[in-house]
């Protein structure tokens, strides 16, 4: 270093680099060529100024060369890091391909719980929210399984199956209905499964709820 300066008067921050590593430094680089610029001029060794990893400081107030580019970036904290990144972003696209292209949830319609029919039948009513996440069109076909005998019904529908548009949510309300006297009609919570299937594919999907009946305690 000659004192000239030139590297503490392009600094954008106003500090002198001569003094090592500061925080205010934002690395632009100045400093760097205004010091080559200099030693050009004068015939003398360039890179006075440059960059450093921390780790090479040591090695180079020692005299021994500062280690290779692939030797810092082939570090076992590197790769454990691309690695782990690596797994990650697999497991995304795994779990992309693998979801299921339909989606489907069930809730209860609570006021009123449950309906007393003419003939004494049970009747509840559900909130079905049926996502479509294929790009096209697609028709679905709905039922229900449960230990005891329970009817299912579309409303405004005709039979058991809708179409859904291309990446749309459908919201339907359904009515589950338990004859008089079987078992659902009777208790108080029967667990019923409302399954949702594909139309001309094996996509299949189900959701769990239950059905209300009218327990002894009604009245």
């Amino acid at each position: 270093c000659i004192d000239c300066m030139a590297c503490v008067n392009v600094c954008p921050m106003g500090i002198d680099i001569r003094d090592g590593q500061q925080l205010a430094c934002i690395t632009c680089g100045l400093c760097i060529d205004a010091c080559n610029d200099v030693m050009d001029r004068i015939g003398r060794p360039r890179d006075l100024i440059g960059y450093l990893a921390l780790t090479d400081e040591v090695r180079e107030r020692a005299g021994e060369p500062a280690k290779s580019v692939w030797a810092h970036v082939f570090r076992l904290r590197t790769v454990l890091y691309t690695m782990l990144w690596a797994g990650v972003g697999i497991g995304l696209v795994v779990a992309l391909f693998l979801r299921s292209p339909i989606d489907v949830s069930v809730t209860p319609v609570r006021n009123p719980t449950y309906v007393t029919l003419s003939d004494g039948g049970i009747r509840n009513a559900y909130d079905l929210r049926l996502r479509n996440m294929h790009g096209e069109d697609a028709r679905f076909s709905l039922s229900v399984t449960s230990d005891a005998l329970v009817g299912m019904s579309l409303e405004g529908v005709e039979g058991l199956t809708v179409t859904v548009p291309a990446n749309e949510t459908m919201q339907q309300r359904i009515y589950l209905t338990a004859a008089p006297g079987s078992a659902a009609a009777g208790n108080d919570r029967s667990p019923v499964r409302l399954w949702v299937e594909e139309l001309g594919t094996t996509n299949r999907i189900h959701h769990d709820t239950v059905f209300n009946g009218k327990d002894d305690g009604d009245g």
